[in-house]
């Protein structure tokens, strides 16, 4: 990249790049929308919202955009990046360029380290609030969905409130002794009336878990009247321990900024959340992405020697947003299934499009 590159061209580039970010980012968020406002309505036509019905449902599809925006910002990226260079091939800026001393490779990069830098901006800034959007979008469908079951991991450990049989039950643990819920460590119930009033509580020092029952062993049996040890208690509960994963929060409910905290807390009581794990290395990889995205969409524009139509563009271009996603959620897969190392997983695509863009500008420089 040459050191004294014209303000003007760095300012024109950038114009171009955003006029194209615009749209495809305006398209993205139609069909987003539209998406998701046929998905709430589906979820409430049956909620008896009446006249809430159309503005529930508008708001909550709002609300649910900005985290599926910035899970499909490597795919606007990508198309963006292909609009505005095939709109340079056409309108023939890049040999003017070239004869005025700018390479091609200042054209490829500049706008590569603007996308890094938009990465770096979406996870710090945006990241926060699409979070904090999320959390309000699940506590609004948690009083539509009949759901009176909790499940939190946090620093004091796993706590579970169920409802069943006209009783409430607490359940907390200070430990998970193995990954898959079979053990639990100090594990107190609470049991209440349906009114909050308590009747009874169990303690036990380890509980074993086989689907959905528990058998606390020398279980601690303490109520209003008398405390008395039995050598072992079961405990039949409506949810299936060994899915209870899948009862944890939506890992998109976690900024940049707060999700290492709540990965220490489920490792100190035992849980270690793939879930958690991915989204944090994917929010540190979102820039690289975007960096990369810029890169790939050179490989069959200005890095070709021949010009196509607009068809063939658009075909290189979702053709390489299925490769890229599939790879995605293959090496992920991978990931969970222990076939490879799970940080590996999200960025060993990364690292496989780092190496073809290498194959590639050395193939094309010869």
């Amino acid at each position: 990249m040459k050191r004294n590159i014209p303000k003007k061209i760095i300012r024109y580039l950038l114009k171009e790049l955003n006029f194209s970010i615009i749209i495809f980012f305006s398209i993205f968020l139609t069909l987003t929308l539209l998406s998701n406002f046929i998905e709430e309505m589906i979820f409430f036509r049956n909620k008896n919202l009446d006249n809430e019905l159309i503005t529930q449902t508008i708001i909550l599809s709002a609300i649910k955009t900005p985290t599926i925006i910035i899970n499909m910002m490597p795919f606007i990226i990508l198309f963006s990046c292909i609009f505005f260079y095939v709109k340079l091939l056409r309108i023939n800026e890049i040999m003017p360029m070239s004869l005025s001393g700018i390479s091609k490779n200042t054209i490829i990069l500049i706008p590569a380290i603007y996308n890094l830098f938009i990465g770096i901006l979406i996870i710090l800034i945006l990241t926060p609030v699409s979070s904090e959007l999320i959390k309000y979008y699940e506590s609004v469908k948690q009083k539509f969905s009949n759901n009176e079951n909790l499940i939190i991991i946090s620093n004091t450990g796993l706590w579970i409130r169920e409802v069943k049989d006209n009783s409430i039950y607490i359940l907390r643990s200070d430990n998970i002794e193995m990954q898959n819920f079979k053990k639990l460590k100090n594990l107190t119930i609470y049991h209440f009336d349906k009114n909050s009033n308590f009747i009874q509580r169990i303690d036990g020092q380890s509980a074993k878990i086989n689907n959905n029952k528990i058998k606390i062993l020398k279980a601690k049996i303490i109520d209003k009247n008398k405390n008395k040890v039995i050598k072992e208690y079961d405990y039949k509960s409506n949810l299936v321990f060994e899915n209870l994963k899948s009862f944890f929060s939506n890992s998109d409910s976690y900024s940049f900024w707060n999700i290492l905290n709540h990965l220490k807390y489920r490792e100190n009581i035992g849980y270690i959340d793939q879930e958690l794990i991915i989204k944090f290395h994917k929010y540190l990889s979102l820039p690289i992405m975007l960096f990369l995205m810029s890169l790939i969409s050179t490989m069959f524009t200005i890095g070709l020697n021949f010009q196509f139509n607009n068809f063939i563009y658009a075909f290189f271009g979702i053709l390489a947003g299925i490769l890229i996603y599939f790879l995605g959620d293959l090496s992920i897969a991978m990931g969970k299934s222990g076939k490879i190392p799970l940080i590996l997983s999200v960025w060993a695509p990364l690292l496989l499009i780092i190496v073809l863009y290498i194959f590639s500008a050395i193939r094309n420089h010869d």
